[in-house]
């Protein structure tokens, strides 16, 4: 028979907390614990191990309640009630035991009697603990009042945890369900809908209130309600564990409005509580086949554009198989890696840009921007803007903030070709950047900083610009830390023939014509040009040839028709110029001979270079690139 003051407990314990659950529950407790106890204070706590803190839930001190009471369970009494799992109890002398607990001497404690709360698997989940101003004896009848009030608390706090985890469980599923793009729709064993998520009121046309408790019937046409009603049977014979089936896109679907679709997708049968339910999910097939037509196109179209990726000429790896070309591409593999300042030089026509492509994608900066500035092609008084940006209002017509190319760059590589046309007041600026990666752009005064490898290009003797004063000095030494010089096409040897089958196979595949490889005659042809063009008047010499052509025999003679007499007074200049036929002519003797192949083209031509009756025209090669080997040969011409 329990006594007096256990009756009285357990009626505080159950009377005080009856009606009270959650936080209620807690407030309630702690007061009528401390009331049972006759102690100063009461408290029942949540523990959280990651952070090794007790968390009150209730707290009861001194006739009033403590909010938002949290602490470290380290240097305090509560410390071996959560570590051993066992109820402690400290009669008298509290805060000798534990001086580096401030709160103790604040309560003026004195004595301690604390239980740890343990979850179905013997782990602490929290405690529950009283105080005292004044020693607690160790009365068993006390410790059994005690734990009457610990094995509730230990109840109700088992209690909010699990319906924490089910809340828990039901937002993941929500979240589940919302996430994802197909319908899906919970029945009873009615076939009423029970579930819904938003993209099953998407597919239905109608919002998720008009589905809820509605058949799924009414949302099927009679063949698929039949087929329905068949499935749902067929899963009910199915074993656990075995109950899916497919439903294939010939169901048929009806929206809020009436009007139908083919629809796809499974349909499952499981049980709760012994009753069953089923789960719909269901797809548009229409836009599943929809969607798959939208995907062959893109694909059929991103092929399309690797392909035409593929003819630009550079996308591949460079061709050359000359020794004076394989000691470009090793120079190009050892420089690529580092963020030096690269300068290549050549003709125009070499591939000076395919040249700077190819050291930017061997580069660490290759999946950042690879910027392009012809700085021939801008015009002088918009260069600064174009290289550095400005801002707005900065000079007239410029009605909006612009970025510069710098900018643009910013993480990767710009690539100046023609960095000889960049006028003087500019190259200072560019000499800035280089050193010390900042500029400011036009109208403002907010330095920008900027992390940019620069390629430059050119067909200009820089030296000799600098010795004149046409090219600073100092940005020509800066410019000049890794030269890579790109050979004349008619320095390459046989890779006039190499480059002249890849042209004539990218072309013929491009028009769609399947063309011979070169005879012999039309190879000597090649060999017997010397190409001032290089590589880009090779390239349309070959594509002008594929245009002609006809049958499966390449028009190499009608494409150089143009170009054949210079072809011919070529042989025989260089015959004349060796003094023997055959002999080969070092670089130097070739740079003579076109110098006197394009002065006698211009006094043949009076002097005028673009038109019928021009130089450009009886060379067979473009106006601009004439225009370029008449400055970089030093020709001083008479015009026209």
């Amino acid at each position: 028979m329990p006594s007096d003051a256990e009756a009285a407990a357990l009626r505080l314990v159950v009377e005080g907390t009856a009606s009270e659950t959650g936080t209620a529950f807690f407030r309630a407790l702690v007061r009528n614990l401390a009331t049972v106890m006759g102690t100063v204070g009461a408290w029942v706590t949540e523990y959280l191990p990651a952070e090794k803190r007790l968390r009150a839930l209730g707290f009861w001190l001194n006739g009033a309640f403590v909010e938002s009471f949290e602490y470290a369970t380290a240097g305090t009494a509560c410390a071996p009630v959560v570590e051993s799992k066992k109820l402690i109890h400290i009669p008298d002398r509290l805060i000798e035991l534990y001086p580096g607990d401030p709160t103790l001497a604040a309560w003026h404690a004195v004595s301690y009697l604390g239980v740890p709360l343990l979850d179905p698997q013997g782990e602490v989940i929290g405690h529950l603990s009283v105080l005292d101003n004044k020693p607690l004896p160790a009365d068993p009848r006390l410790i059994s009042l005690f734990e009457i009030f610990a094995a509730r608390a230990a109840a109700e706090l088992r209690r909010l945890k699990t319906e924490q985890q089910v809340r828990a469980r039901e937002e993941e599923l929500t979240a589940l369900l919302e996430s994802a793009m197909d319908a899906i729709l919970v029945l009873d064993h009615e076939m009423k809908i029970v579930r819904v998520n938003a993209a099953a009121a998407r597919l239905f046309g109608c919002t998720r209130e008009d589905l809820m408790r509605e058949s799924i019937k009414d949302f099927l046409v009679a063949e698929s309600v039949a087929r329905v009603e068949g499935f749902a049977k067929e899963l009910g014979a199915r074993p656990e564990g075995r109950q899916q089936l497919w439903v294939s896109q010939d169901f048929i679907a009806r929206r809020w409005d009436h009007s139908v679709f083919p629809a796809e997708g499974t349909l499952s049968r499981f049980e709760n509580r012994d009753e069953a339910f089923y789960t719909l999910i269901l797809r548009n097939s229409d836009e599943r086949l929809e969607a798959e037509r939208q995907i062959q196109l893109l694909t059929q179209e991103t092929e399309y554009l690797r392909e035409a990726v593929r003819e630009v000429p550079g996308h591949d790896d460079l061709l050359g198989r000359s020794d004076v070309m394989q000691a470009v591409f090793e120079a190009i593999k050892r420089v690529a890696k580092t963020d030096s300042t690269v300068l290549i030089t050549g003709e125009t026509g070499t591939g000076k840009e395919l040249i700077a492509r190819s050291i930017h994608r061997a580069s660490n900066r290759a999946d950042k921007p690879l910027v392009l500035v012809n700085c021939a092609a801008v015009p002088a008084n918009l260069m600064e803007s174009e290289f550095f940006g400005h801002e707005r209002g900065a000079f007239t017509g410029a009605v909006s903030r612009r970025e510069g190319r710098f900018a643009l760059a910013n993480g990767g590589t710009i690539f100046l070709d023609e960095v000889g046309e960049l006028p003087l007041e500019l190259q200072a600026k560019l000499l800035r950047v280089l050193q010390e990666g900042e500029f400011e752009p036009l109208g403002s005064a907010k330095t920008v900083k900027v992390n940019v490898r620069v390629v430059a290009a050119t067909n200009r003797d820089l030296k000799r610009m600098s010795g004149e004063g046409k090219f600073r000095e100092d940005l020509y030494f800066r410019l000049h830390v890794f030269p890579i010089h790109i050979p004349a096409l008619r320095e390459r040897g046989r890779d006039i023939e190499h480059l002249a089958a890849a042209f004539i196979q990218r072309f013929a595949r491009r028009m769609g014509k399947r063309v011979n490889p070169l005879t012999e005659d039309q190879l000597k042809r090649l060999r017997s040009y010397a190409w001032p063009g290089n590589v880009r008047e090779l390239q349309n010499v070959i594509e002008r040839a594929i245009i002609l052509t006809s049958g499966n025999r390449l028009e190499l003679e009608r494409a150089m028709s143009g170009i054949a007499a210079p072809a011919e007074s070529a042989s025989a200049a260089l015959a004349d110029s060796a003094g023997e036929t055959g002999r080969v002519l070092t670089a130097r003797e070739m740079q003579k001979f076109e110098r006197r192949n394009i002065m006698l083209a211009l006094e043949t031509c009076g002097g005028k270079i673009a038109g019928e009756n021009g130089a450009a025209r009886l060379l067979g090669i473009p106006a601009t690139t004439l225009n370029s080997r008449i400055k970089a040969l030093g020709i001083e011409r008479t015009k026209a």
